[in-house]
């Protein structure tokens, strides 16, 4: 494992061991690159969409592969109400307009642990939060963020870890952008979806609400297995489906050569962006995104519990991906 600026500029670790090598950025804990080494030896092709340059790191277009938390997704006008109080957020960058996608992406991180064990490395990263950090997020927060990288799969351990007297909100997820070797667009692949539900949203992707208040679902089952090809989405996909192993699956597959990428989670949601307002590279890959949360949680008042973090608990949010090679 080495420390580099890499040959973007971006000051990042560079890990490889046996089939595969990545690197991460400090900036944010983001994932810049996962190569799986093919089986003759070769480099293997970046499977994840990352920041080329310093420059488009810091303008966080597209949120490439970017860690969220302590929210994810949008807070219409960055207005809550939590423990009886109403909050503000600000956006998060000064270029931004909207409040979107929390601010761990944009948070120093530092490494706090590298370490090694029977096929797999583990880098632990860290950052903290205090409450005059950000305006509107009045709590002492520690989120860490665990890569465990194992030949050609990568797990991911988000975990919010309240350091405060009080109890704070806190939602996590990833926004990961995928593609798989040999193709140059997402209509080469098809989509495996463990759903047939969407959360129904306004113009802004705010989920609707009910007459009762419940978020309103609408049935979507275009994608229990279907080729992306003619699709433009940016939805968040919910009652997920568990595969007999427990976890809930979405896979990309190459329809020419019949290689796959799996995400999995343990619990949350499927957020899918099929990248067409990119700055670079629309529809070169498509984000598949685990979030624990639906959109806008801080004010959904039945989802209350289930975003409290009490002081001194600590809540971890997990999930992966794994490649298969072509048949």
């Amino acid at each position: 494992m080495t420390t580099s600026a890499t040959g973007t500029g971006i000051a990042a670790i560079a890990v490889s061991g046996e089939g595969f090598s990545a690197e991460i950025a400090y900036e944010g804990a983001t994932l810049l690159s996962w190569r799986p080494k093919p089986a003759d030896g070769g480099e293997g092709e970046n499977l994840v969409d990352g920041y080329l340059t310093a420059a488009e790191l810091q303008s966080q277009n597209g949120v490439r592969n970017g860690i969220l938390a302590p929210f994810t997704n949008r807070i219409p006008d960055g207005r809550y109400g939590f423990g009886g109080e109403m909050h503000h957020i600000e956006p998060v960058l000064a270029h931004e307009t909207l409040v979107f996608h929390g601010f761990a992406r944009a948070l120093p991180f530092a490494l706090v642990q590298s370490s090694e064990e029977p096929g797999a490395h583990i880098l632990i990263f860290r950052a903290e939060i205090s409450p005059a950090d950000f305006r509107g997020y009045p709590y002492r927060l520690a989120i860490e963020v665990e890569y465990r990288f194992a030949g050609h799969e990568v797990a991911l351990d988000i975990r919010g870890i309240n350091r405060g007297d009080r109890p704070l909100p806190f939602a996590a997820g990833w926004h990961p952008y995928f593609r798989l070797p040999g193709t140059r667009s997402i209509d080469d692949l098809l989509l495996t979806l463990p759903s047939r539900t969407a959360i129904a949203t306004d113009g802004n992707l705010i989920p609707l609400r009910d007459p009762q208040a419940d978020i309103v679902k609408r049935e979507d089952s275009r994608f229990l297995h279907a080729p992306l090809a003619g699709h433009v989405l940016d939805v968040c996909f919910t009652d997920l489906v568990a595969s007999e192993n427990g976890l809930y699956e979405t896979r990309l597959e190459n329809r020419h050569d019949g290689s796959s990428l799996t995400v999995w989670q343990e619990r949350g949601h499927m957020h899918v962006f099929t990248g067409d307002t990119l700055a670079r590279g629309r529809r070169h890959s498509i984000a598949l995104e685990p979030v624990e949360m639906p959109t806008n949680a801080f004010n959904h008042r039945e989802l209350a519990d289930a975003i409290t973090l009490q002081p001194g608990e600590t809540r971890s949010f997990r999930f992966g991906v794994r490649l298969e090679d072509a048949r």
